[in-house]
């Protein structure tokens, strides 16, 4: 199978935009080893934690201290039922709905960050009517700004299954953290290989599991988003070993 790296238009067609997060997030790990470790990318905007006893430790400003290891871990075996089962749930994830601003025109597809794509209902109801697999989003809730009313936008759930080929690690690659499993390393754009042995086969749209701001789509998903014009999103080949 082929397989290509999502990108934000080079010229996108929106003139939006869009400024907000989800309303729980867990924290970051204060390590004894490493310092420290955070994450970004990982997000299930549908889960909803409204009734969950443990939510305030998800919530602004507890969610932006640092926490032992051990709290960590904690916070992340109560959170396991109510996530998808492959979740790595990395410090830094985000979960639930977004709640933002905006303003402007937004096109089918709009990338609030490299990592974080909206899709319009409509453009989100054709992907999935082509038997797309996984296709999924929520909700977000946003106060638009000015006369015009804004489009039903939907923040993706993309999960985290596939990884890089070890082959295309450079010299100085470092190994995980012994203790909290942070790793330093950055992604190798240049030189990226997908791992063949990893590349989920029941889902269209995924991210990489050690860069989870990658999101890598299966060929059947570019050619439903060509075949429908679906515009400002692009497409990047990767070889797979």
């Amino acid at each position: 199978m082929t397989f290509f790296e999502v990108l934000p238009s080079h010229s996108p067609t929106s003139t939006a935009t869009l400024d907000g997060v989800s309303r729980w997030s867990l924290p970051s790990i204060d390590c004894s080893v490493c310092g420290g470790h955070g994450g970004m990318g990982e997000h299930y905007p549908t889960v909803d934690l409204s009734d969950w006893p443990e939510r305030e430790h998800l919530e602004e400003p507890r969610s932006l201290q640092a926490v032992s290891l051990e709290e960590y871990q904690r916070l992340h075996a109560l959170l396991r039922p109510r996530v998808p089962a492959e979740a790595p749930l990395e410090p830094g994830t985000q979960l639930g709905p977004v709640d933002a601003r905006s303003s402007g025109r937004f096109s089918d597809i709009y990338f609030q960050e490299p990592w974080q794509p909206w899709m319009t209902r409509s453009a989100l109801e054709r992907l999935q009517a082509r038997k797309l697999l996984g296709l999924q989003g929520a909700l977000g809730n946003l106060r638009h700004r000015g006369a015009s009313t804004p489009p039903e936008l939907l923040t993706l759930e993309i999960q985290v299954r596939g990884e890089l080929h070890p082959s295309c690690r450079p010299p100085d690659w470092q190994p995980p953290c012994p203790r909290c499993g942070s790793h330093r390393n950055g992604y190798p754009m240049e030189a990226s290989v997908l791992d063949a042995d990893t590349l989920p086969k029941d889902v269209d749209l995924f991210r990489l599991r050690e860069f989870k701001t990658v999101i890598i789509a299966s060929a059947r998903f570019v050619e439903a988003v060509n075949d429908l014009a679906l515009r400002d999103i692009q497409f990047r080949e990767l070889p797979s070993r």
